[in-house]
């Protein structure tokens, strides 16, 4: 497992979604597409209406993998081409399910709805409009599922999010000849420093899940189900991060004067990172409804439609109070909309021992085009997921994996220069480009 998974880190990555299909193996196999996934103790996670329609009295499912993704920016004025760095993140999840009477069971549930991270170099186009982000939600909830015939079942779920989040952006300040007192006519700007300035916070929120299942016919399920947003106001430590990233003359371009560095070491003594503007990070709720067909005894297919509502949005980026006042980034991270996803997968046993999966996944654009930028991405994106369970131990082995590739995208926002006068744009055209990889081992047992 452990070659396996660091040959996938050594492919190409470019970018990741905000939301993962799953974090057990055999969701992400689905490519998310299990809400109508009857007899299918990981798929409950995604329907908690799921549970009634267990063959068995107990079970429980324990996995761990990993979530690799950055983002690929182009100038088109020097043909450079620049990749972030963090590319890694370990993902896990649990659930378990216990069945008290035949119209009423209890499960519970671990996992990772959002992850999104990444950090631009210190040389990437747009870092002056942010050049890192760590995020992450583990969500905890305790379901319950009543069965009110033995076709039709509804499912609750109750918990907590652990919300994790880390921004930052890069910025410029003046250097004035006195870098204890503020710039003016007889204390003017020498030149510019560059430093990288963060801030982060955790916050618990609540978390609910509502579900329902109806087996129309042997053959044929319908699922529904709804994944409250997760909001919550963090309480944010903003500071500094790393040494200083650069001295420039006022134009933002040349070398800066002799003297410089030791103005702006004290300049930078003198100045205290603080939390600006909103605190609020809110990630999206999600609605899906499927039909589940089991074709053959051997072949089981679904097809499923998901709609994102448009609650995204990001806490604003740290600013810097100096002895010439305030010094912000020049703009914030883009707010999301709603948007539709259309996922299908298929499950297919192979005698009684091996059974392969596959899923396919589409999203629409989760930002507006004009405000794309990649830390957050957003764009147009299509997925491929496989995978495959094997029998032993009393128990089933399985293995998931999922491809996502993202829309190629050209913008004009992201270049700038920052100078004495502060940041503008460029113009110049930047191109985005995205793809990541998920991968999970997991072990589940029924009793």
């Amino acid at each position: 497992m452990a070659g396996l998974m660091l040959g996938a880190a050594a492919l190409p990555m470019a970018a990741q979604s905000l939301a993962l299909p799953a974090a057990d193996p055999v969701g992400i196999a689905r490519s998310g597409a299990q809400v109508a996934y009857g007899y299918s103790l990981e798929a409950a996670s995604t329907n908690p209406a799921l549970l009634a329609s267990l063959r068995e009295n107990r079970g429980f499912y324990l996995a761990a993998g990993l979530d690799l993704a950055s983002t690929q920016q182009s100038l088109e004025s020097n043909q450079r081409t620049t990749f972030s760095t963090d590319r890694n993140r370990g993902i896990g999840a649990f659930g378990a399910a216990f069945r008290l009477s035949p119209a009423f069971s209890l499960g519970l549930k671990l996992d990772e709805p959002f992850m999104r991270h990444g950090r631009l170099r210190d040389d990437a186009p747009s870092r002056f409009l942010g050049d890192g982000l760590d995020l992450s939600a583990r969500r905890l909830e305790g379901q319950m599922a009543w069965a009110l015939s033995p076709n039709v079942s509804f499912g609750l779920g109750l918990g907590a999010a652990r919300l994790s989040f880390e921004s930052s952006s890069v910025m410029r300040f003046g250097v004035p000849l006195d870098p204890s007192q503020p710039t003016s006519g007889i204390n003017p700007v020498q030149g510019l420093v560059e430093q990288r300035v963060a801030q982060s916070g955790n916050k618990t929120v609540p978390s609910y899940s509502l579900g329902l299942r109806w087996a129309i016919n042997p053959r044929w399920t319908l699922g529904a189900a709804h994944q409250s947003g997760l909001k919550g106001d963090l309480k944010l430590s903003a500071g500094f991060r790393d040494a200083n990233l650069g001295l420039y003359a006022n134009d933002g371009l040349s070398i800066a004067p002799l003297g410089t560095a030791p103005r702006a070491t004290a300049l930078l003594g003198a100045s205290t990172p603080v939390q600006a503007g909103s605190r609020t990070l809110e990630l999206p709720s999600q609605t899906s409804v499927g039909f589940r067909h089991r074709a053959t005894p051997m072949i089981t297919w679904e097809a499923d439609l998901r709609w994102t509502s448009a609650g995204l949005r990001m806490p604003a980026f740290a600013a810097v109070s100096t002895p010439s006042g305030p010094v912000s980034a020049p703009s914030e991270l883009p707010q999301g909309k709603s948007h539709l996803g259309l996922g299908a997968s298929v499950e297919v046993e192979l005698g009684k021992f091996w059974t392969v999966r596959g899923g396919l996944s589409l999203d629409q654009r989760s930002v507006e085009e004009s405000a794309a930028e990649p830390l957050l991405g957003g764009s147009r994106t299509a997925a491929f997921s496989i995978g495959a369970g094997y029998r032993t131990w009393g128990g089933e082995l399985s293995l998931g994996y999922q491809y996502r590739q993202s829309e190629d995208q050209d913008t004009r926002r992201l270049d700038g220069v920052w100078s004495a006068a502060g940041f503008r744009a460029t113009g110049t055209r930047v191109r985005m480009e995205g793809m990541g990889h998920l991968l999970a081992l997991g072990f589940k047992k029924t009793f």
